[in-house]
């Protein structure tokens, strides 16, 4: 690594995208393949993901094809990829990404390798590699604390500083 240029330093990213739900149930493979593709030819080195599913979107995406027409969906498979790799090439990875013609959006975010959020399988992958009184019931993972005095309260500003901890913006 070259000290004198920061370009070349390894960092961790995460990208979360959404293939078109027109896609097959059977090509989403293929698609997701073609993004990990992207990212491992670069260099990159795969920390953790998630194969695409099936979401509900939050509204009717429109987008436009190469016709010049526009193609509507209310559905679409959202997958994610947590990678290293050195961040003088992050940005030819985000170009490449939204080329695929099938990734509807994509986000690129710097992040750490630790603390992956997990979403609603938290608490199955926790039951997985926790013993059985480490879940909570209903608040998902953590610690079951008897005494709600060990819980200490947090501000607001240390809250937002944790987050801005967390993530970094990619430039």
């Amino acid at each position: 690594m070259n000290e004198n240029n920061i370009d070349d330093r390894i960092s961790v990213y995460e990208i979360g995208y959404l293939i078109a739900g027109s896609v097959t149930p059977e090509k989403v493979s293929e698609e997701e393949e073609k993004v990990k593709s992207i990212i491992t030819k670069a260099g990159a080195s795969v920390l953790a993901d998630e194969a695409p599913h099936l979401e509900q979107l939050a509204y009717t995406m429109r987008v436009k094809t190469v016709s010049g027409s526009y193609e509507k969906y209310d559905k679409a498979y959202f997958g994610w990829i947590k990678f290293e790799v050195s961040s003088s090439v992050v940005e030819s990875i985000k170009k490449t990404v939204e080329l695929v013609p099938t990734v509807l959006r994509m986000i690129l975010i710097s992040t750490t390798k630790e603390n992956t959020y997990l979403g609603k399988r938290a608490s199955q992958i926790a039951a997985t590699i926790m013993p059985k009184k480490a879940i909570e019931p209903g608040l998902g993972v953590g610690p079951i604390i008897d005494d709600k005095k060990d819980i200490a309260p947090i501000s607001i500003e240390d809250m937002d500083k944790s987050i801005d901890d967390m993530v970094k913006e990619v430039k």
